[in-house]
């Protein structure tokens, strides 16, 4: 007799660095992500990347992606996401200050590697907004 032990949908919280090429700032990220347990090379993202200022210019970008693992291997996946993104940008100008806001589109590639408690990540997407610009993370996840 062969006993059936019921999947478990895994969550994980992250937190790391980001680098948006357009506006040439660094940031700091978090994120939640829920694999799912019925569909395990599905798994749903949320994230905040809050970049620091620079040149008067304050940004920061809310995520949220789903993702399609097509490579899990012993310790290591692979993963291709979409995604919506909106940003805002406040530029101060002394007195006075422009606030823009845009949605937008994500498309990128990441990876994990399972350290056991944490898992680290990279990853590369490209934002289509107002706001066009590529943005590299890295950071860590701890699952739950």
């Amino acid at each position: 007799m062969i006993a059936s032990i019921p999947a478990k949908a895994q969550m994980s919280v992250g937190a790391g660095l980001a680098f948006g090429s357009e506006i040439e700032q660094v940031g700091i990220q978090a994120d939640l992500h829920f694999r799912l347990a019925s569909v395990p090379a599905i798994k749903l993202g949320a994230g905040f990347i809050y970049y620091f200022p620079k040149d008067n210019r304050d940004f920061y970008e809310v995520n949220l992606n789903g993702a399609y693992i097509f490579y899990e291997e012993f310790m290591f996946k692979s993963y291709a996401y979409t995604g919506l993104n909106y940003a805002r940008s406040k530029i101060g100008t002394g007195d006075a200050s422009v606030t823009e806001n845009a949605f937008g589109l994500n498309a990128g590639l990441g990876a994990e590697y399972d350290f056991g408690p944490i898992l680290a990540f990279g990853d590369l997407k490209y934002v289509v907004s107002k706001f066009d610009q590529p943005v590299f993370s890295i950071g860590i996840r701890v699952p739950f």
